[in-house]
């Protein structure tokens, strides 16, 4: 051995024993095995180690053959940045006896050496470790490229092991919780946060660690401020993400109140559109009621006018006979028996009769409801009038009562305050339970205020509260049940009442009754004579020119003014105009208002221009206007009429009254030149 070459020798059988065995188990190894040998100085230092045996795998390792390394220096094969480098390495290896292991560069590969003493030199294990390096390196750049994210990301994001220990924050969850990362840095969630006990948040986080599941849940981290919080659990760790989703819930409060608002504005609207529907399908009922009442008014006028002309003369007959037997009934006669039995069955007769009239009267004057004409009206007769209508209501409820005072005529439609009165009535029926008829009462009753007439219609039914009474003469408004009434009985009253230039006011008391008071302004009365149709002792006589197509009527009246005055009779007023232009000088004319060929309208018009002298001493005639021409006359002219059938006194009365001639009337031809 030279003196540069201070190598122990080993015992050559041993030694190739041991290279020996080594080969033969390590060939086929994967894994690259060598033994290298210290080279040392003079003075025992280590200055190279020499290759004594490689497998094939760290041939392959080193780039080197199956048979190159043996017997070669480490320096001369592999260079300083590879296996070559790792000089001091081995001798610490050697010298220490503790086995190391590190990385080293071997051309493009990267290999894990391991080396062990082994006598005066070592074992040298070599793995190609470049895919594992490459692999860790890409996931120490992933790593950092995931938490430059998870900083950089406006989300909050933290993780927390299965102690609950966070392993992760990044900096926007510090911030929600007010405090920095080191803070919360390896410590325990609760106690780094301790305002999280007992809430939501909580619970939920528990539940996916006890569970190993994921959960989405909303929770609010300020008084202004949501967050949308995610958890996971992965393995041991629970992870959590959380997302500012102020804007979100303002914009879902701002939509719910938008809603909220559309929601109720549709229920208003669905309320008015209902209340409207109702109002139209009540207009369409009293509209359909209307069409209803304006034909029957139109039957009941056209049924009046032709029964009017016969009661006429049937009544006026009856009348009359009854005149002429009271007379024969004073004259003794062995006969008295029989005549006073007939007496009597022509007063039943006239009662009969004056029935129908009433009945007739009652249709025509609901006939007549639309008129607007104001003139001298009764108030009793219109209160009975209502009175009779709404008996059917009252009947079994209550009794009826009257306190009538002497009251003059009021200016007022005779037709329309019938209908206030009506519905005044039903109105105190309605107030009135069934079944205890002795204990209530409707009370009519009539006085006079200054210029005013009062009428009251009392009952002493259940009455009304303040708040109702005061809502009484709303249209639609009523405290009857659905399908009971449709509100307008009360307010449609009030409008015709004030149609009249009256009023009409309410008083009540709950448990204790109602009073409606109606006040008219009152007119002058008709002149004694003329109202209860009184005869004057001694007439005076009068001609009388009848103008009426119906012959029996025409009758009627010669019959009852021929014993005091001169009668003609004309049965047209085309014959009335030929006798006029004859004869002029007559003290009264009654004239039918219809006739067939010329009627009372055409007569006036034709008077009005050859002889308008002669119209003041006109009274007409009538069994009915149901025309509108006959409408619009009645209103325009104000001369006199008497409805059919009529009273004789008033016909008299009529006669007795009509103003006196200054001198005698010409004839229409002369009038007319």
């Amino acid at each position: 051995m030279s003196a540069t070459d201070t190598r122990q020798e080993v015992p050559a059988t041993s030694a190739d024993a041991l290279l020996e065995a080594l080969d033969e188990a390590e060939r086929h190894d994967s894994e690259g095995c060598m033994v290298l040998r210290a080279v040392r100085d003079a003075a025992g230092a280590i200055v190279d180690f020499e290759w004594l045996w490689a497998n094939p795998a760290a041939t392959r390792a080193l780039g080197q053959g199956a048979d190159s390394l043996r017997g070669r220096r480490l320096r001369e094969v592999s260079p300083d940045a590879g296996l070559g480098g790792r000089l001091e390495v081995l001798r610490q290896v050697v010298e220490s006896g503790r086995p190391a292991a590190d990385n080293f560069p071997e051309g493009d590969a990267w290999l894990l050496g391991t080396a062990v003493p082994l006598r005066d030199g070592v074992l040298l294990r070599v793995r190609d470790v470049t895919s594992a390096l490459r692999v860790e390196e890409g996931l120490r750049d992933t790593l950092d490229w995931v938490r430059d994210v998870l900083e950089s990301t406006p989300e909050a994001f933290f993780t927390a092991d299965a102690e609950w220990r966070i392993t992760y924050v990044n900096r926007q969850a510090a911030e929600i919780t007010g405090r920095t990362q080191e803070q919360v840095f390896r410590r325990v969630l609760w106690q780094a946060c301790p305002e999280l006990i007992g809430t939501l948040f909580e619970r939920e986080l528990r539940r996916v660690a006890a569970e190993g599941s994921s959960t989405i849940f909303e929770v609010r981290t300020a008084p202004e401020r949501w967050h949308e919080v995610h958890a996971w659990c992965s393995g041991q760790n629970v992870s959590v993400f959380s997302r500012d989703i102020t804007g979100k819930k303002r914009a879902e409060a701002e939509r719910d109140a938008l809603l909220t608002r559309e929601h109720s504005g549709r229920l208003e609207a669905e309320a008015l559109v209902r209340e409207r529907t109702e109002e139209l399908v009540a207009a369409r009922e009293r509209l359909v009621q209307s069409e209803k009442l304006a034909m029957a008014g139109q039957l009941a006028e056209g049924v009046g006018h032709e029964i009017n002309n016969p009661l006429s003369y049937v009544s006026g007959n009856l009348q009359f006979a009854l005149e002429q037997l009271e007379q024969l009934h004073h004259v003794k006669d062995p006969q008295a028996g029989p005549l006073n039995e007939a007496l009597e069955a022509l007063r039943e007769a006239r009662e009969g009769a004056e029935r129908i009239r009433v009945i007739v009267r009652d249709l025509q004057m609901f006939a007549r409801a639309d008129e607007p004409h104001l003139s001298p009206v009764d108030v009793h007769a219109a209160l009975e009038f209502g009175l009779a209508m709404a008996m059917p209501h009252l009947r079994y409820r209550a009794e009826v009562v009257r306190r009538y005072a002497q009251v003059p005529t009021v200016m007022a439609h005779e037709a329309r305050l019938g209908q206030v009165f009506l519905h005044l009535l039903v109105n105190a029926a309605q107030a009135i339970p069934e079944g205890d008829f002795n204990r209530h009462r409707v009370t009519l009753s009539s006085r006079v205020e200054g210029a005013w007439v009062v009428v009251e219609v009392a009952d002493t039914g259940h009455g009304m509260t303040p708040e109702v009474a005061e809502r009484a003469f709303e249209p639609f408004f009523t405290t009857r049940g659905v399908g009971e009434g449709s509100g307008l009985g009360l307010s449609t009253s009030l409008g015709m009442v004030r149609s009249m230039r009256g009023e009409l006011t309410v008083t009540s008391t709950p448990g204790a009754g109602t009073t409606f008071r109606v006040r008219l302004p009152v007119t002058k009365a008709l002149p004694d004579a003329v109202a209860k149709g009184a005869l004057a002792d001694v007439p005076a006589r009068k001609r009388v020119l009848v103008v009426d197509d119906e012959p029996q009527l025409a009758s009627l009246l010669r019959r009852l003014l021929g014993r005091h005055h001169e009668v003609v009779v004309t049965h047209s007023g085309r014959e009335a105009l030929a006798l006029l232009e004859r004869d002029a000088d007559f003290d009264r004319v009654f004239c039918d208002l219809m006739m067939a060929d010329v009627t009372g309208m055409d007569l006036h018009a034709e008077l009005s221009a050859r002889g308008p002298e002669l119209l003041s001493r006109f009274v007409f005639m009538t069994g009915g206007a149901f025309t509108e021409r006959a409408r619009a006359f009645l209103q325009s002219v104000p001369l006199p009429r008497i409805e059919k059938p009529f009273d004789p006194g008033t016909l008299r009365a009529l006669v007795e009254g009509a103003p006196p001639r200054a001198r005698a009337v010409e004839p229409l031809a002369r009038v007319a030149r």
